[in-house]
Protein backbone atom coordinates (compact mmCIF):
# COMPACT_ATOMS: atom_id res chain seq x y z
CA UNK A 1 0.00 0.00 0.00
CA UNK A 2 2.80 2.49 0.85
CA UNK A 3 4.74 1.39 -2.51
CA UNK A 4 1.72 2.19 -4.23
CA UNK A 5 1.23 5.51 -2.51
CA UNK A 6 4.84 6.55 -3.25
CA UNK A 7 4.76 5.36 -6.82
CA UNK A 8 2.07 7.99 -7.05
CA UNK A 9 3.80 10.79 -5.73
CA UNK A 10 6.69 10.00 -8.27
CA UNK A 11 4.38 10.04 -11.19
CA UNK A 12 2.60 13.48 -9.51
CA UNK A 13 6.43 14.88 -9.29
CA UNK A 14 7.49 14.10 -12.82
CA UNK A 15 4.42 14.98 -14.11
CA UNK A 16 4.06 18.74 -12.92
CA UNK A 17 8.12 18.65 -13.68
CA UNK A 18 6.91 18.52 -17.07
CA UNK A 19 4.13 21.26 -16.63
CA UNK A 20 5.29 24.80 -17.91
CA UNK A 21 2.60 27.02 -16.24
CA UNK A 22 4.04 30.16 -17.85
CA UNK A 23 2.82 29.13 -21.21
CA UNK A 24 -0.96 27.97 -20.13
CA UNK A 25 -3.53 29.80 -21.03
CA UNK A 26 -6.05 31.33 -18.17
CA UNK A 27 -8.80 28.30 -18.96
CA UNK A 28 -5.96 25.84 -18.35
CA UNK A 29 -4.49 27.50 -15.36
CA UNK A 30 -8.08 27.57 -13.60
CA UNK A 31 -8.26 23.51 -14.15
CA UNK A 32 -4.77 23.44 -12.97
CA UNK A 33 -5.99 25.26 -9.71
CA UNK A 34 -8.94 22.56 -9.38
CA UNK A 35 -6.97 19.70 -9.75
CA UNK A 36 -4.17 21.00 -7.38
CA UNK A 37 -7.10 21.50 -4.88
CA UNK A 38 -8.44 17.92 -5.03
CA UNK A 39 -4.82 16.62 -4.41
CA UNK A 40 -4.41 18.74 -1.81
CA UNK A 41 -7.34 17.95 -0.08
CA UNK A 42 -6.75 14.04 -0.04
CA UNK A 43 -3.38 14.60 0.84
CA UNK A 44 -3.98 16.83 3.69
CA UNK A 45 -7.53 14.31 4.96
CA UNK A 46 -4.33 11.47 5.16
CA UNK A 47 -2.04 13.58 6.21
CA UNK A 48 -4.50 14.40 9.04
CA UNK A 49 -5.48 11.32 10.59
CA UNK A 50 -1.77 9.97 10.02
CA UNK A 51 -1.00 12.65 12.37
CA UNK A 52 -3.37 11.88 14.66
CA UNK A 53 -2.33 8.01 15.10
CA UNK A 54 1.26 8.84 15.62
CA UNK A 55 -0.11 10.63 18.49
CA UNK A 56 -2.23 8.07 19.60
CA UNK A 57 0.50 5.45 19.36
CA UNK A 58 2.76 7.70 20.84
CA UNK A 59 5.08 7.11 18.26
CA UNK A 60 6.27 10.92 18.09
CA UNK A 61 8.56 10.17 21.61
CA UNK A 62 10.72 8.11 18.98
CA UNK A 63 13.90 10.97 18.48
CA UNK A 64 12.71 12.80 21.79
CA UNK A 65 9.85 14.93 20.82
CA UNK A 66 8.48 15.96 23.90
CA UNK A 67 5.28 16.07 22.68
CA UNK A 68 3.13 15.02 19.48
CA UNK A 69 3.11 18.74 17.92
CA UNK A 70 7.00 19.13 18.27
CA UNK A 71 7.27 15.86 16.66
CA UNK A 72 4.84 17.24 13.73
CA UNK A 73 6.97 20.69 13.26
CA UNK A 74 10.16 18.48 13.66
CA UNK A 75 8.99 16.37 10.71
CA UNK A 76 6.86 18.57 8.30
CA UNK A 77 9.17 21.62 8.61
CA UNK A 78 6.09 23.49 9.74
CA UNK A 79 5.67 26.15 12.54
CA UNK A 80 5.37 24.81 16.34
CA UNK A 81 1.69 26.66 16.11
CA UNK A 82 0.65 25.17 12.91
CA UNK A 83 2.05 21.55 13.99
CA UNK A 84 -0.38 22.41 17.73
CA UNK A 85 -3.35 23.11 15.07
CA UNK A 86 -3.72 20.37 13.22
CA UNK A 87 -2.98 17.93 15.83
CA UNK A 88 -5.95 18.94 17.79
CA UNK A 89 -7.77 18.95 14.51
CA UNK A 90 -6.60 15.35 14.57
CA UNK A 91 -7.49 14.76 18.00
CA UNK A 92 -11.32 16.09 17.74
CA UNK A 93 -11.53 14.13 14.25
CA UNK A 94 -11.13 10.57 16.39
CA UNK A 95 -14.57 11.54 17.22
CA UNK A 96 -16.04 12.72 14.39
CA UNK A 97 -16.83 9.97 12.16
CA UNK A 98 -18.45 11.68 9.05
CA UNK A 99 -16.05 14.83 9.26
CA UNK A 100 -13.17 12.29 8.27
CA UNK A 101 -14.96 10.51 5.83
CA UNK A 102 -16.04 13.79 4.42
CA UNK A 103 -12.07 15.12 4.53
CA UNK A 104 -10.75 12.09 3.01
CA UNK A 105 -12.79 11.95 0.20
CA UNK A 106 -11.61 15.40 -0.35
CA UNK A 107 -15.27 17.20 -0.02
CA UNK A 108 -14.06 19.50 2.53
CA UNK A 109 -11.06 21.46 3.04
CA UNK A 110 -9.04 21.49 6.50
CA UNK A 111 -10.24 24.44 6.95
CA UNK A 112 -13.50 23.04 7.05
CA UNK A 113 -13.04 20.26 8.70
CA UNK A 114 -11.15 22.61 11.57
CA UNK A 115 -14.53 24.56 11.87
CA UNK A 116 -16.89 21.37 11.63
CA UNK A 117 -15.04 20.05 14.27
CA UNK A 118 -14.96 22.67 16.92
CA UNK A 119 -18.43 22.78 16.79
CA UNK A 120 -19.10 19.21 16.44
CA UNK A 121 -17.00 18.49 19.57
CA UNK A 122 -19.33 20.49 21.57
CA UNK A 123 -22.39 19.34 20.13
CA UNK A 124 -21.91 15.91 18.37
CA UNK A 125 -25.53 16.33 16.93
CA UNK A 126 -25.00 19.20 14.97
CA UNK A 127 -21.84 17.84 12.92
CA UNK A 128 -24.38 16.47 9.59
CA UNK A 129 -26.07 20.30 9.99
CA UNK A 130 -21.75 21.94 9.81
CA UNK A 131 -20.72 19.47 6.82
CA UNK A 132 -23.77 20.28 4.56
CA UNK A 133 -23.41 23.88 5.24
CA UNK A 134 -19.58 23.89 4.29
CA UNK A 135 -20.38 22.18 0.92
CA UNK A 136 -22.53 25.88 0.23
CA UNK A 137 -20.84 28.49 2.34
CA UNK A 138 -17.75 30.39 3.12
CA UNK A 139 -15.71 29.22 5.50
CA UNK A 140 -16.18 32.43 7.71
CA UNK A 141 -19.81 31.85 7.48
CA UNK A 142 -19.38 28.16 8.91
CA UNK A 143 -16.80 29.38 11.58
CA UNK A 144 -19.88 32.16 12.65
CA UNK A 145 -21.91 29.03 12.78
CA UNK A 146 -19.77 26.93 14.62
CA UNK A 147 -19.11 29.45 17.36
CA UNK A 148 -22.89 29.67 17.56
CA UNK A 149 -22.98 25.90 18.19
CA UNK A 150 -20.42 26.02 20.76
CA UNK A 151 -22.44 28.46 22.62
CA UNK A 152 -25.64 27.00 22.55
CA UNK A 153 -24.22 23.87 24.06
CA UNK A 154 -22.09 25.22 26.84
CA UNK A 155 -23.06 27.42 29.83
CA UNK A 156 -22.39 31.14 28.84
CA UNK A 157 -21.77 32.46 31.90
CA UNK A 158 -18.89 30.58 32.40
CA UNK A 159 -17.50 30.31 29.13
CA UNK A 160 -17.56 34.22 29.18
CA UNK A 161 -15.83 34.46 32.55
CA UNK A 162 -13.06 31.73 31.47
CA UNK A 163 -12.27 34.35 28.49
CA UNK A 164 -12.38 36.97 30.21
CA UNK A 165 -9.32 35.49 33.09
CA UNK A 166 -7.45 35.16 29.93
CA UNK A 167 -7.90 38.42 28.49
CA UNK A 168 -4.00 39.74 26.70
CA UNK A 169 -2.66 42.26 24.60
CA UNK A 170 0.83 41.22 23.18
CA UNK A 171 3.16 43.46 20.78
CA UNK A 172 6.23 42.94 19.34
CA UNK A 173 8.29 43.86 16.39
CA UNK A 174 8.83 41.34 13.96
CA UNK A 175 12.09 40.40 11.78
CA UNK A 176 11.17 42.83 9.36
CA UNK A 177 10.96 45.57 11.51
CA UNK A 178 7.19 45.83 11.53
CA UNK A 179 4.88 46.46 14.25
CA UNK A 180 3.10 43.84 15.40
CA UNK A 181 -0.29 43.67 17.89
CA UNK A 182 -2.67 40.70 19.21
CA UNK A 183 -5.18 40.83 21.63
CA UNK A 184 -7.84 38.17 23.15
CA UNK A 185 -11.20 39.15 25.00
CA UNK A 186 -14.55 38.57 25.55
CA UNK A 187 -17.37 39.11 22.49
CA UNK A 188 -18.57 41.99 24.49
CA UNK A 189 -15.61 43.79 24.73
CA UNK A 190 -14.36 43.25 21.65
CA UNK A 191 -17.92 44.74 20.03
CA UNK A 192 -16.77 47.72 21.95
CA UNK A 193 -13.79 48.41 20.28
CA UNK A 194 -15.00 47.51 16.75
CA UNK A 195 -17.80 49.85 17.65
CA UNK A 196 -14.76 52.57 18.10
CA UNK A 197 -13.09 51.36 14.99
CA UNK A 198 -15.76 50.73 12.53
CA UNK A 199 -16.52 54.49 11.88
CA UNK A 200 -13.43 55.54 11.06
CA UNK A 201 -12.96 52.42 9.01
CA UNK A 202 -16.21 53.43 6.95
CA UNK A 203 -14.76 56.94 6.26
CA UNK A 204 -11.15 55.53 5.61
CA UNK A 205 -12.59 53.70 3.32
CA UNK A 206 -14.75 56.12 1.98
CA UNK A 207 -11.73 58.58 1.57
CA UNK A 208 -9.96 56.06 -0.64
CA UNK A 209 -13.01 54.88 -2.57
CA UNK A 210 -12.89 58.40 -3.73
CA UNK A 211 -9.62 58.85 -4.79
CA UNK A 212 -9.17 55.10 -6.70
CA UNK A 213 -6.98 53.98 -4.02
CA UNK A 214 -8.00 50.44 -2.59
CA UNK A 215 -6.64 48.47 -0.19
CA UNK A 216 -8.08 45.06 1.92
CA UNK A 217 -10.20 45.63 4.68
CA UNK A 218 -7.41 44.53 7.26
CA UNK A 219 -5.48 47.88 5.72
CA UNK A 220 -8.27 50.02 6.73
CA UNK A 221 -8.93 48.15 10.43
CA UNK A 222 -5.35 49.26 10.65
CA UNK A 223 -5.80 53.09 9.50
CA UNK A 224 -8.70 53.06 11.86
CA UNK A 225 -6.80 52.43 14.68
CA UNK A 226 -4.50 54.81 14.33
CA UNK A 227 -7.11 57.42 13.70
CA UNK A 228 -8.99 56.31 16.79
CA UNK A 229 -5.61 56.80 18.80
CA UNK A 230 -4.93 60.33 16.70
CA UNK A 231 -8.53 61.20 17.90
CA UNK A 232 -8.12 60.72 21.63
CA UNK A 233 -4.79 62.30 21.86
CA UNK A 234 -5.96 65.66 20.26
CA UNK A 235 -9.90 65.18 22.77
CA UNK A 236 -11.57 65.37 19.92
CA UNK A 237 -13.12 61.83 19.58
CA UNK A 238 -16.91 63.19 20.27
CA UNK A 239 -16.50 65.68 17.10
CA UNK A 240 -14.50 63.67 15.26
CA UNK A 241 -17.05 60.15 14.75
CA UNK A 242 -20.63 59.24 15.27
CA UNK A 243 -21.91 57.32 18.26
CA UNK A 244 -20.40 53.53 18.92
CA UNK A 245 -23.86 51.52 17.32
CA UNK A 246 -23.66 47.91 18.19
CA UNK A 247 -26.55 45.46 17.39
CA UNK A 248 -27.50 42.52 19.20
CA UNK A 249 -29.83 40.06 18.18
CA UNK A 250 -31.25 37.97 21.41
CA UNK A 251 -34.82 35.95 21.20
CA UNK A 252 -37.46 37.27 23.49
CA UNK A 253 -37.82 34.62 25.54
CA UNK A 254 -34.12 34.30 26.48
CA UNK A 255 -34.02 38.05 26.98
CA UNK A 256 -36.81 37.47 29.66
CA UNK A 257 -35.30 34.74 31.01
CA UNK A 258 -32.12 35.80 31.29
CA UNK A 259 -30.22 33.13 29.56
CA UNK A 260 -30.56 31.13 25.86
CA UNK A 261 -31.86 27.32 25.93
CA UNK A 262 -31.06 25.15 23.00
CA UNK A 263 -31.85 26.41 19.24
CA UNK A 264 -32.46 30.35 21.00
CA UNK A 265 -29.13 33.07 20.45
CA UNK A 266 -28.30 36.38 21.93
CA UNK A 267 -25.30 37.03 20.12
CA UNK A 268 -23.52 40.84 19.00
CA UNK A 269 -24.05 41.31 15.18
CA UNK A 270 -20.59 40.07 13.45
CA UNK A 271 -18.78 39.36 16.24
CA UNK A 272 -20.30 36.63 18.12
CA UNK A 273 -22.48 35.22 21.03
CA UNK A 274 -22.50 37.01 23.86
CA UNK A 275 -24.52 36.00 27.30
CA UNK A 276 -27.84 37.91 27.85
CA UNK A 277 -26.69 39.34 30.80
CA UNK A 278 -23.87 40.68 29.53
CA UNK A 279 -25.87 42.05 26.67
CA UNK A 280 -28.43 43.92 29.49
CA UNK A 281 -25.41 44.95 31.00
CA UNK A 282 -24.32 47.01 27.72
CA UNK A 283 -27.39 48.91 27.09
CA UNK A 284 -26.48 51.80 29.19
CA UNK A 285 -22.61 51.56 27.99
CA UNK A 286 -23.86 52.16 23.63
CA UNK A 287 -26.26 52.54 21.87
CA UNK A 288 -27.84 49.51 20.82
CA UNK A 289 -30.10 48.94 18.29
CA UNK A 290 -32.00 45.67 19.88
CA UNK A 291 -32.91 43.31 17.20
CA UNK A 292 -35.66 41.17 19.53
CA UNK A 293 -36.47 37.86 17.50
CA UNK A 294 -40.38 37.81 17.75
CA UNK A 295 -40.35 41.16 18.08
CA UNK A 296 -42.05 43.87 15.28
CA UNK A 297 -42.41 41.86 11.90
CA UNK A 298 -39.44 42.82 9.74
CA UNK A 299 -41.64 40.92 6.68
CA UNK A 300 -44.64 43.52 6.86
CA UNK A 301 -42.50 46.79 6.12
CA UNK A 302 -42.13 47.74 2.27
CA UNK A 303 -41.51 50.68 0.52
CA UNK A 304 -42.26 51.07 -2.67
CA UNK A 305 -39.70 54.50 -3.03
CA UNK A 306 -36.29 54.13 -2.81
CA UNK A 307 -36.51 55.20 0.95
CA UNK A 308 -35.29 52.28 3.11
CA UNK A 309 -36.99 52.21 6.16
CA UNK A 310 -34.88 52.51 9.19
CA UNK A 311 -36.52 49.18 11.11
CA UNK A 312 -36.08 47.74 7.86
CA UNK A 313 -32.12 49.32 6.97
CA UNK A 314 -31.05 47.36 10.31
CA UNK A 315 -32.45 44.05 9.51
CA UNK A 316 -31.01 43.65 6.35
CA UNK A 317 -27.41 45.20 7.81
CA UNK A 318 -27.76 42.78 10.97
CA UNK A 319 -28.73 39.79 8.63
CA UNK A 320 -26.24 40.63 5.74
CA UNK A 321 -23.25 40.89 7.74
CA UNK A 322 -20.95 40.38 4.50
CA UNK A 323 -21.86 40.22 0.84
CA UNK A 324 -23.68 37.71 0.21
CA UNK A 325 -22.45 36.92 -3.18
CA UNK A 326 -21.04 32.89 -2.43
CA UNK A 327 -17.46 33.22 -1.41
CA UNK A 328 -17.13 36.97 -1.25
CA UNK A 329 -16.24 38.08 2.64
CA UNK A 330 -16.38 41.90 1.85
CA UNK A 331 -17.49 43.13 5.39
CA UNK A 332 -16.51 47.07 4.65
CA UNK A 333 -18.43 49.25 2.61
CA UNK A 334 -21.15 47.11 1.62
CA UNK A 335 -24.49 48.75 0.14
CA UNK A 336 -28.15 47.36 0.06
CA UNK A 337 -29.39 46.79 -3.20
CA UNK A 338 -32.49 45.72 -4.75
CA UNK A 339 -32.94 41.93 -5.85
CA UNK A 340 -35.68 43.13 -8.54
CA UNK A 341 -34.11 46.32 -9.54
CA UNK A 342 -36.19 49.60 -8.52
CA UNK A 343 -36.90 50.72 -12.22
CA UNK A 344 -38.81 47.12 -12.77
CA UNK A 345 -40.75 47.68 -9.65
CA UNK A 346 -38.66 46.15 -7.27
CA UNK A 347 -39.62 47.15 -3.59
CA UNK A 348 -37.87 47.88 -0.53
CA UNK A 349 -38.78 44.55 1.51
CA UNK A 350 -36.66 42.29 3.52
CA UNK A 351 -37.21 39.82 1.12
CA UNK A 352 -35.87 41.94 -2.53
CA UNK A 353 -33.13 43.83 -0.26
CA UNK A 354 -29.78 42.28 -0.18
CA UNK A 355 -25.90 43.83 0.53
CA UNK A 356 -23.48 43.55 -1.69
CA UNK A 357 -20.00 44.71 -1.68
CA UNK A 358 -18.98 47.73 -4.34
CA UNK A 359 -17.53 45.34 -6.90
CA UNK A 360 -20.43 42.98 -6.91
CA UNK A 361 -22.93 45.64 -6.51
CA UNK A 362 -20.96 47.36 -9.88
CA UNK A 363 -21.72 44.15 -11.71
CA UNK A 364 -25.46 43.52 -10.90
CA UNK A 365 -25.80 46.93 -11.39
CA UNK A 366 -24.21 47.26 -14.68
CA UNK A 367 -22.59 44.32 -16.38
CA UNK A 368 -25.60 42.21 -16.30
CA UNK A 369 -24.73 39.52 -13.00
CA UNK A 370 -27.46 38.38 -11.28
CA UNK A 371 -28.33 37.26 -7.90
CA UNK A 372 -30.19 34.17 -7.64
CA UNK A 373 -31.88 32.51 -4.69
CA UNK A 374 -31.45 28.67 -5.60
CA UNK A 375 -33.09 27.60 -1.86
CA UNK A 376 -34.41 29.77 0.79
CA UNK A 377 -35.36 29.07 4.54
CA UNK A 378 -39.24 29.39 6.13
CA UNK A 379 -40.59 32.86 6.50
CA UNK A 380 -39.82 32.60 10.12
CA UNK A 381 -36.22 31.60 9.23
CA UNK A 382 -35.38 34.82 7.17
CA UNK A 383 -37.33 37.23 9.04
CA UNK A 384 -34.96 36.27 12.09
CA UNK A 385 -32.03 37.02 10.60
CA UNK A 386 -30.80 33.46 10.09
CA UNK A 387 -29.52 33.06 6.78
CA UNK A 388 -27.83 29.37 7.20
CA UNK A 389 -30.91 27.90 5.36
CA UNK A 390 -30.46 30.75 2.69
CA UNK A 391 -28.42 29.43 -0.49
CA UNK A 392 -27.31 32.24 -3.25
CA UNK A 393 -26.13 31.85 -6.81
CA UNK A 394 -23.64 34.17 -8.48
CA UNK A 395 -25.02 34.64 -12.13
CA UNK A 396 -22.69 36.07 -15.07
CA UNK A 397 -24.23 37.47 -18.21
CA UNK A 398 -24.83 35.00 -21.02
CA UNK A 399 -22.12 35.95 -23.34
CA UNK A 400 -19.18 35.72 -20.45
Amino acid sequence: MFDQLKDLVSQLREVSSRINVDVIDGKSAAELVRISEDARRLIDGLRTSAIGRVGTTEAWRVGGSKNSAEWVALHTGTPLYEAQAVVILAGQLRHLPQTVEAMSAGKISTAQAVEVARGATAEPHAEERLLNLAKSSTVRTLRDEASRVIAAATDEASRHKRIHKNRCLKTWTDQDGAFNLKAQMTVANGALVMAALTPFQDEIFKQARKSGEYATPEAYAADALLALCDAKTANTTKTSRPNAVINIRVDIDALKRGHTEHGEVCEIAGVGPVPVATAKEYLGEAFLKLLIIDGTDIRTIAHMGRAIPAKLRTAVEERDRVCQVPTCDMTVGLEIDHIKPFSEGGSASLENLVRLCRRHHLQKTHDGYRLVKTHAGDRATEASGDTSEIRWAWRAPPDT
